[in-house]
C-alpha cells in the first residue's frame, strides 16, 4: 500500500482533519494500528475510546468532530466509514495479491472449439472442453475444469480446482472459490421396483453477474430447466444447493446450508448458518431464516424465522427460554397432584 491521507480523503469523499501527506502502508483494526497504518470508526458512540487509538489515519462518521479533535493522527470523516475503508482494502488487494497476467499455460488442456476472450489467462492443468465460451478478461485457475458448452463470463474468477459442468452458465464478474461444483448432477431417483433407478439430470445451473460462491460449495444441475442463482447474490463455503431451485437477487446463504429441490427464495432472502430449507416451498423477499432453523412451510415477505421447525421468531424465543424451566416447573405439577390427589 503506498497511499496518503489525503488519498484517503478524496477516495471517502470525506473531509480531512490532520496533515493529508501523512504516508500509509497498510490497514489493521482499530485497537491495533499503528502510525503508518490506515483503520476506521463504524460506531459514533465508541469514538470517545477511538480517540486514544495510535493509527495514523482514521477514517470517522461524520459527527464525531468534538470528540475527536484531540485525535494524535489524521481523521477523514466521511458518511460510511466502514465503506469507505472497503474501498481502500480493494486498492490494497490489488497490490497484495494481483490477478495472474493474461496467457495461457502450457499444460492446460483446451479444445479447439474452445472460445476464449481477450486477455484470458488459464493456468495449469485446466481442462475447457468443446464448445466451451470463456470471456474477456477471465480467470481460469489451476486445475479448473469448463465443460462442453459451457460460459464463463467476462472479468469473473474460478479459483483452483473451481468444475462448472457442461452448458452450465457463470455470468460477469462472479468469483467461484476453490472447489466449488457448478452443475453435478440433482439427486432425482425413482423406485419402480424396490430399486432406485437414477433420473437423468439434462438441464443446467445459470449464475447471473456479480455472484461470488464459496469454497467447496456445491449447486446441482435442474433436472430439465434451469437452476438459478439471482444476480449479487453471495454464497458461502460449504453450501448444498440442489436441482431446480431458484434463488433471487441479492441473496445470503451462509455457510452449511441446504436449500432442496424446487424451493424458490425471492431478493434479498437471508439463510443463516447451517439452516435447512425443505423441497417445493417460497420464502419470500427479504426473508431472513436464522441459525440451525428447519424450514418446512412456505415464508411470506419480510419475516424472521427461528427454530428447529422456523416459527415466528419472537415465539420460537419464548419457547426456547421455557425449555430451560421444564423440570422445575414439571416437579411443581407434580407436587400440586399429589396435594390435590390426582
Amino acid at each position: 500500500m503506498n497511499l496518503t491521507a489525503a488519498d484517503i480523503a478524496k477516495l471517502a469523499e470525506g473531509d480531512l482533519q490532520g496533515d493529508g501527506a501523512t504516508p500509509l502502508f497498510a490497514a489493521a483494526p482499530l485497537e491495533k494500528a499503528g502510525p503508518a497504518d490506515l483503520t476506521f470508526l463504524a460506531d459514533a458512540a465508541l469514538a470517545a475510546a477511538a480517540a486514544s487509538s495510535r493509527a495514523g489515519c482514521l477514517l470517522a462518521p461524520r459527527g464525531c468532530e468534538a470528540v475527536l479533535k484531540v485525535f494524535p493522527g489524521v481523521v477523514v470523516y466521511t458518511k460510511n466509514p466502514k465503506y469507505a475503508f472497503m474501498l481502500a482494502l480493494r486498492l490494497i488487494e490489488k497490490e497484495m495479491r494481483p490477478l495472474p497476467a493474461p496467457g495461457i499455460h502450457p499444460s492446460a488442456v483446451i479444445s479447439q472449439s474452445a472460445k476464449l476472450g481477450a486477455d484470458v489467462h488459464v493456468g495449469p492443468c485446466a481442462v475447457i472442453e468443446d464448445g466451451a465460451a470463456i470471456g474477456t478478461g477471465a480467470v481460469i485457475g489451476a486445475q479448473c475444469y469448463v465443460g462442453r458448452n459451457a460460459r464463463v463470463g467476462a472479468r469473473s474468477r474460478l479459483y483452483p480446482g473451481v468444475k462448472i459442468m457442461d452448458a452450465c452458465e457463470v455470468g460477469i464478474e462472479v468469483i467461484v472459490h476453490a472447489g466449488a461444483v457448478i452443475g453435478s448432477d440433482g439427486y432425482g431417483y425413482t423406485s419402480p421396483r424396490g430399486v432406485h433407478e437414477k433420473i437423468p439430470q439434462l438441464g443446467k445451473v445459470v449464475v447471473e453477474d456479480k455472484v461470488e460462491i464459496g469454497a467447496n460449495t456445491a449447486i446441482d444441475r435442474a433436472a430439465l430447466e434451469t437452476t438459478l442463482i439471482g444476480a449479487g447474490t453471495k454464497i458461502d463455503n460449504l453450501v448444498h444447493i440442489a436441482h431446480n431451485v431458484q434463488i433471487g437477487k441479492n441473496c445470503l446463504i451462509i455457510a452449511q446450508c441446504g436449500i432442496a429441490g424446487s424451493t424458490v427464495l425471492g431478493s434479498g432472502v437471508i439463510i443463516a448458518g447451517q439452516a435447512a430449507v425443505s423441497d417445493h416451498l417460497t420464502i419470500g423477499d427479504n426473508t431472513v431464516v436464522m441459525g440451525k432453523t428447519g424450514v418446512i412451510a412456505d415464508l411470506g415477505p419480510n419475516q424472521i424465522v427461528f427454530g428447529h421447525v422456523a416459527r415466528p421468531r419472537l415465539q420460537a424465543m419464548k419457547i426456547e427460554a421455557l425449555l430451560g424451566r421444564l423440570p422445575e416447573m414439571h416437579r411443581t405439577i407434580n407436587k400440586i397432584r399429589k396435594q390435590l390427589g390426582i
